[in-house]
């Protein structure tokens, strides 16, 4: 059960997502192309449009009930940024306090007026002093007037899960794909993106514009954000691409399949190498007497020298497993026909293993029959294949290790 410091650190490590997903949800709502958002530089999220500036500040309490305390220092600040540029003559800015709140709003009555502004906003009184902030700034009523009509307030703002919804039917549409391609895809990416902006130190870096945005949260690879990756719980998220991918193990046709595994040299262990293989070997074969077209997967290790991937083979040809690897003799030339001959319940093979990238371009790009390609990578995936033609669905796994959790 969690304690109460970490009820509140979760709480906490919320707020930062739901101002993460606002910024990314206020990009996305740009009407243009060339219309920016700013990141932490007047409030949270400065939007840019064709016509005005909005500084957005916005909040996150699930277990709060609203009161005008919780929102004051927040116009607080927007009332002195304000009167800032009324006196540096800076050109006129909107603004904007969005906050979900679990209960209470009904005490903020809306639209606010001049002396609720003074009394409930702008009024502190400490150790019996009262201090009248407008006073201070020497703001005068009209001047009070004008803020009110640049202010916002929204303490009715979307739940955190309903504001993520809105986000993926936006990139959903956007992007014309699935709720799957437009969360694992293009939200996490622009998880990415927005947390880069976000802890640059110049003011400049943290600005972006909607076509860039989208251009810079386009891929074609599922990318291990740790922030998504915490979001989402990793065991969730491992639990979801199997079920788009994967989930039906055995029950696959009988396409040409590659499954690419970059090794990660820190953690390399040959047994447990030899055991994903093993794996990928038994989800994706069928080599049963009753099937009419028996088959097999390929597969390619990279990260591993030559040395180190002639003991695994010969490790799994002393455990009797039964591989293919287009040498059929020693000092040998590769023969893409040897490796990719005819599987059979008689003589397998259980897996084709490539020993470079240059053996399976060859051998891929000659088959006219479907093909697919799996790679799992840490930080670059492997070139392409030449051919269009060929589904190659790349993975960013940093630990090979994990694999298993997904196929």
């Amino acid at each position: 059960m969690l304690s109460l410091t970490d009820r509140s650190a979760v709480s906490t490590i919320r707020g930062y997502f739901y101002q993460f997903d606002r910024s990314i949800l206020s990009v996305l709502d740009l009407a243009e192309d060339q219309e920016s958002v700013s990141l932490e530089c007047i409030e949270d999220i400065d939007v840019q449009t064709a016509t005005d500036t909005t500084a957005v500040q916005c909040k996150y309490y699930e277990k709060t009930e609203y009161n005008h305390s919780v929102i004051k220092p927040a116009i607080s600040f927007m009332l002195s940024h304000f009167k800032e540029g009324l006196t540096d003559g800076q050109p006129s800015i909107k603004y904007k306090l969005s906050g979900y709140f679990e209960s209470g709003q009904d005490k903020l009555i809306l639209p606010l007026d001049i002396e609720f502004l003074k009394e409930h906003f702008l009024t502190k009184a400490t150790k019996g002093v009262t201090v009248r902030q407008h006073e201070q700034l020497k703001v005068s009523d009209l001047e009070l007037n004008t803020f009110l009509e640049a202010l916002s307030i929204d303490v009715h703002a979307a739940r955190f899960e309903e504001q993520f919804e809105a986000i993926i039917d936006a990139l959903a549409k956007q992007f014309d794909c699935s709720p799957f391609a437009a969360e694992f895809f293009y939200y996490n990416n622009a998880l990415r993106v927005i947390k880069e902006l976000s802890i640059q130190n110049d003011e400049a870096l943290r600005i972006i514009t909607k076509g860039e945005f989208l251009k810079r949260i386009e891929t074609s690879s599922i990318l291990f954000e740790e922030w998504f990756v915490a979001k989402r719980g990793k065991a969730r998220y491992y639990q979801r691409l199997r079920n788009e991918y994967f989930i039906n193990g055995l029950n696959v046709s009988s396409a040409e399949r590659l499954f690419i595994v970059h090794v990660s040299k820190d953690s390399y262990q040959r047994v447990d190498v030899k055991d994903l293989l093993k794996t990928i070997s038994r989800k994706y074969s069928k080599l049963s007497k009753r099937e009419a077209r028996p088959f097999s997967p390929y597969t390619l290790l990279c990260g591993i020298d030559d040395k180190e991937i002639l003991a695994l083979k010969q490790e799994l040809r002393n455990e009797g497993f039964r591989f293919l690897d287009g040498y059929d003799f020693k000092d040998a030339a590769f023969d893409r026909n040897s490796i990719s001959r005819t599987a059979s319940f008689e003589n397998g093979p259980e897996l084709r293993i490539f020993s470079c990238l240059a053996e399976a371009q060859q051998t891929f790009q000659s088959f006219l029959r479907s093909r697919e390609i799996y790679e799992f990578y840490g930080t670059r995936p492997v070139s392409g294949f030449g051919d269009d033609a060929i589904k190659h669905t790349r993975f960013q796994i940093p630990d090979h290790k994990d694999i298993k959790n997904i196929i």
